[in-house]
């Protein structure tokens, strides 16, 4: 198995269980508090990891540009989409707000052809397809 497949499919677990967590974190917490811990302790996690992982030599800052971009996507894929994502199930149940929140491939592929000029071809087309059905078919 390829280490990008391992990878993903670690991350696909994390991002099955993290939610179960968060419901049960939010039954008592403010969405605004339970972003500002999680992303503390992320902060402090990877923190530690470059410290003791590449003794100090991750720290080195990215060019201008790289920096503003991986910031806008801090703001994008770690503000927003948490906060949004953890007032959805402080509101809904786990089963009907996850196939919603799952269904960002799409959007991510539109932007990537018209940024990127990636390809579409029919098997990724019929991917789209899926996803969308599958979230129609979860959240029902």
């Amino acid at each position: 198995m390829n280490r990008e497949i391992i990878y993903a499919l670690l991350a696909a677990f994390s991002f099955g269980v993290a939610p179960i967590f968060e419901k049960l974190g939010l039954a008592r917490t403010e969405p605004t508090m339970a972003l500002f811990l999680r992303a503390s302790v992320t902060a402090l996690l990877v923190s530690v990891y470059l410290l003791f992982s590449t003794r100090g030599a991750g720290w080195g800052v990215p060019d201008g540009k790289s920096l503003v971009y991986i910031l806008l996507g801090g703001v994008f894929g770690v503000l927003f989409a948490q906060y949004f994502y953890f007032k959805a199930l402080q509101f809904g149940e786990v089963g009907q707000v996850m196939p919603v929140v799952g269904s960002f491939p799409v959007l991510a592929f539109i932007l990537s052809v018209f940024i990127f000029g990636e390809s579409v071809t029919f098997a990724k087309m019929a991917g789209i397809l899926m996803v969308a059905a599958g979230v129609v078919l979860l959240s029902d």
